[in-house]
């Protein structure tokens, strides 16, 4: 079998249910190339008609560099034509190496949005089409590991590799079926409490928002709604009442940033803030983002269960581990919180072996999710 093979099937059959006589636009960078022709291959082999595009690295990047920003922001009319009889659109993440953002003048820096998920007017066409034509659409982050942004990262890059496609490959259904049932018990949910062995001991309420669940099957109603769903996911995730929080939070994985690592960070909240915070290494890129994060920055921001049996702590997907807790402070007006900050700056990271209970029932003992009452082999 190819060493894309399983993943190609994941994508095209689970995550997008691809059917015969769909049309399916697949976009690849020079460096995942290979995936996306096996990714195509498996559609053609379904009936399906596939198309690839490519996008050179140097030419998106000078593109930004050297192209007039009015010029970038248009969608052009053949694009657009042909996303608008595209049914599935699955695009690589990229480029291959790390972005240099200061080569990219300031004005044009929101033009670099691989994610689709930017509020430019590129963009705010082209999810206005996505929505209009119910058009699925899955981003593939395994097109992220590569030896340059290892590099970059501090991670070694093989172990990021194999983490990355076992991250991919999970029961993507048994996720989306957990998250679902999470989502519920956030939802409904009050008193929030969260103990780990590294020291942690956190006590915060729930407001009853609507949480944010993290899955990759692409449904017809995501289509409907012009939502980007990404492989690999699993987590739920929802804001909290931003001045509920009340003791401490450890951090007890590594946290990579900008390839530096912090280790050891610990926050102690009152009133929904953190009023004080120490890290055994790695102090300074903690400090950098409070004082860009200004406002809110400070203040609980959100709280999510990750569900992805492929993943591991320590590389670039912790919040969708399973039985790890992430503990965000900062914006989260994208969540429907209230926290503001400058462009929506945010902290998070996540910790493992945590037990937790959502109105005195445990949905987390020692981070492995707990059965739900009176369901033989289910869980919450």
């Amino acid at each position: 079998m190819h060493v894309h093979a399983e993943l190609a099937q994941q994508i095209v059959d689970t995550c997008l249910q691809v059917q015969a006589g769909e049309t399916v636009w697949v976009q690849s960078w020079d460096h995942t190339i290979d995936l996306a022709a096996d990714v195509a291959l498996t559609c053609r082999q379904r009936g399906a008609y596939p198309m690839i595009t490519l996008v050179p690295e140097a030419y998106w990047t000078r593109s930004l560099q050297e192209v007039p920003r009015q010029l970038l922001e248009v969608l052009p009319s053949q694009e657009a034509a042909a996303f608008a009889q595209t049914n599935v659109f699955i695009f690589m993440l990229g480029p291959r190496r790390p972005i240099e953002w200061a080569a990219i003048p300031a004005a044009k820096q929101n033009l670099a949005d691989v994610w689709y998920s930017g509020t430019n007017p590129y963009v705010a066409r082209w999810r206005t089409i996505a929505r209009d034509h119910t058009i699925r659409i899955l981003g593939i982050e395994h097109g992220l590991v590569t030896p340059e942004r290892a590099d970059t990262l501090g991670v070694p890059y093989e172990a990021w590799r194999d983490v990355m496609l076992a991250g991919c490959v999970a029961n993507q259904a048994d996720i989306a079926h957990t998250a679902g049932r999470l989502a519920t018990r956030l939802r409904d949910g009050r008193e929030v409490q969260v103990q780990t062995p590294a020291g942690t001991n956190l006590h915060f309420t729930l407001t009853g928002r609507q949480p944010i669940v993290g899955d990759s099957i692409v449904t017809k109603k995501d289509a409907a709604e012009g939502r980007v769903k990404f492989l690999p996911s699993g987590f739920v995730e929802v804001a909290a009442d931003e001045t509920s929080a009340e003791g401490t939070v450890v951090y007890d994985v590594p946290i990579p940033v900008r390839g530096a690592q912090i280790s050891g960070l610990t926050l102690r909240f009152q009133r929904g803030e953190v009023v004080a915070y120490s890290a055994e290494a790695g102090m300074t890129a903690f400090e950098s983002y409070l004082q860009a994060a200004r406002g809110d920055g400070k203040r609980l921001g959100f709280f999510g269960l990750g569900l992805n049996s492929g993943l591991r702590h320590g590389f670039t997907q912790d919040d969708k581990v399973l039985g790890g807790v992430t503990i965000g402070i900062g914006g989260n007006a994208d969540k429907g919180g209230a926290n503001t900050t400058p462009d929506n700056e945010h902290w998070w990271a996540s910790m493992t072996h945590a037990t937790v209970w959502i109105d005195g029932v445990r949905v987390l003992t020692n981070g492995a999710l707990c059965p739900v009452r009176g369901e033989q082999g289910g869980t919450v």
